[in-house]
């Protein structure tokens, strides 16, 4: 994983590559991989929050922004429109219905 700054967006990661070709479980394993989610949580932080030089200062900011989303506990018979994840409700832009 590497990162980069950029003035819009502040800090960012790149996504590793892997080979197209691959067998379709391989292409699951890699989708699934550490490095790859882990760059699209990244991504998803707003500058104000991965451009931030302190660790204490991170931490208050990363808790404020993962508290913006909300928290749906499973319940027994009922399948909600969306799921926990913030990958999920950062690409429905916080409207609460995925895309």
């Amino acid at each position: 994983m590497t990162f980069y700054t950029s003035a819009r967006l502040g800090v960012r990661a790149t996504v590793p590559t892997y080979n197209h070709k691959a067998q379709k479980s391989v292409s699951s394993a890699y989708d699934n991989s550490y490095g790859v989610r882990a760059t699209q949580l990244w991504n998803t932080l707003p500058k104000s929050v991965n451009s931030l030089q302190s660790l204490d200062s991170f931490k208050v900011a990363l808790g404020e922004f993962i508290a913006g989303f909300p928290d749906k506990p499973p319940v027994t018979g009922y399948t909600p429109p969306n799921s926990n994840s913030i990958l999920h409700w950062s690409s429905v832009g916080g409207n609460g219905v995925c895309a």
